[in-house]
């Protein structure tokens, strides 16, 4: 059924606003060879045509030719243009927020499409229609109602980080060790996701680092960037912003989030249409440093079982972070193996993009994260890295459906609890 007169106006209204030279390549210039089909983990995993990675951009095109094009106006169905109905949106929200963003497909077009752009209009197309994600709209949601009321919830973090400073202090042996926060003037100003496992392992490298540190009272996941509300994603980002500024701090780093890093350091400037007065980094990119300065030594016997790394898609492909997590394993194993692909052709574990946040996709992701499976069962690895929270839900979810037998472990464990054993320690 078609959507009433003013809805349909509204949106393509909106569409006009998105057009520019990018878009009109993008819907141009595809050949349909269909190389992506062979790229993309979801349509190999399912055969499903919806998730082609030319098909989800298609969706796009037919809306495109069907109200801008002279052709599409008087003969739509002779030039495969498309008019908006319920059942097309419906149809573009399946495709749209089952897409996890690895941008594996744009690696290996020739004519590098990134079909994760044109979903991004997508999306947009479908927050104006009311048929954006519920779950990621509720989550972007309830992060910026925090960012409002944060002296609400000041209280009941400060008293969990008493707990989390105690244990900090028991493992590095200090009793003076602290959690800052709110501390104006210091170098770093550290993002996490909520929970104690991004906060302690970080306080334990800072600590031994003896750098001057202080804890976010935010957390760097952002569902605005996911639902893509650009207005939401920004807001979400703005209240860490707020914060570094306030404080004075140097730099912010952000924890092992590969989407969060991404708004940080390149998306929130265009955004804002601002500079940011301090400098941007990963935790990974940290820890490399220390390692480089000297400011803290790794136990090179702390792993004794085989380890393979798997590269999040975020932090890898799209970002280009690759050497700095491989010479931080190498430094604490003595078998580390490489999935094959890996680096920029590596397979997306098939949970990014706001995908495992969604639970009516989870046997959906489970499904698609069968190359992942195959590619960590090749390794015969016991351990498996990876610097990413989404990608390790995941392939926890893969390990007890498909009985894998490994461990999953973050970057930042492994130097944490590495500095913890003395390194003649065998």
């Amino acid at each position: 059924m078609t959507v009433d007169k003013q809805t349909e106006e509204k949106l393509i209204a909106l569409l006009k606003q998105k057009i520019n030279r990018q878009l009109l390549y993008y819907l141009d210039i595809c050949a349909r060879c269909a190389i992506c089909r062979d790229a993309c983990h979801q349509y190999v995993a399912t055969k499903d045509v919806h998730y082609l990675p030319a098909y989800r951009a298609e969706l796009i095109r037919r809306i495109y030719k069907k109200y801008f094009t002279r052709t599409g106006r008087i003969i739509p169905s002779l030039y495969e243009g498309k008019e908006i109905t319920d059942d097309l949106l419906d149809e573009l929200y399946k495709v749209t927020y089952a897409c996890t963003g690895c941008r594996r497909c744009m690696f290996y077009c020739p004519f590098s499409i990134d079909t994760t752009w044109v979903l991004s209009v997508a999306k947009t197309i479908l927050i104006a229609a009311g048929k954006g994600s519920p779950i990621l709209t509720e989550l972007a949601d309830a992060a910026i109602e925090k960012g409002k009321n944060i002296d609400l919830f000041k209280g009941i973090m400060l008293d969990i980080l008493k707990d989390t400073e105690r244990k900090l202090q028991e493992k590095v042996g200090d009793p003076k060790a602290t959690i800052p926060v709110e501390k104006e003037d210091s170098n770093l100003l550290y993002v996490a996701l909520s929970g104690e496992h991004t906060i302690l392992p970080a306080a334990i490298i800072f600590h031994q680092a003896k750098e001057n540190w202080t804890l976010s009272l935010f957390e760097a996941s952002n569902y605005g960037y996911f639902l893509g509300d650009t207005a939401k994603a920004k807001t979400i980002a703005q209240r860490i912003v707020d914060e570094a500024k306030r404080l004075k701090v140097k730099e912010v780093v952000v924890t092992e989030c590969g989407h969060a890093h991404r708004v940080f350091k390149f998306f929130y400037e265009s955004w804002a249409k601002e500079k940011y007065p301090f400098q941007v980094s990963s935790i990974l990119e940290i820890i490399h440093r220390y390692l480089k300065e000297g400011r803290i030594n790794l136990n090179s016997k702390y792993i004794k079982e085989p380890v393979t790394y798997h590269d999040p898609c975020q932090i890898g492909r799209n970002y280009g972070v690759f050497a700095e997590p491989r010479d931080i394993i190498s430094q604490v194993s003595a078998d580390f193996r490489e999935m094959n692909p890996q680096r920029e052709k590596n397979w997306c574990c098939g949970a990014g993009g706001g995908v495992v946040a969604q639970p009516d996709l989870d046997e959906f992701r489970i499904k698609t994260g069968e190359l992942k499976v195959k590619q960590i069962r090749q390794t015969g690895a016991k351990i498996v890295v990876s610097p990413c929270e989404n990608c390790r839900l995941q392939i926890e979810t893969l390990n007890e459906k498909y009985n894998l037998g490994i461990r999953i472990s973050s970057i930042m464990d492994l130097v944490a609890y590495s500095l913890l054993i003395p390194r003649e320690q065998s």
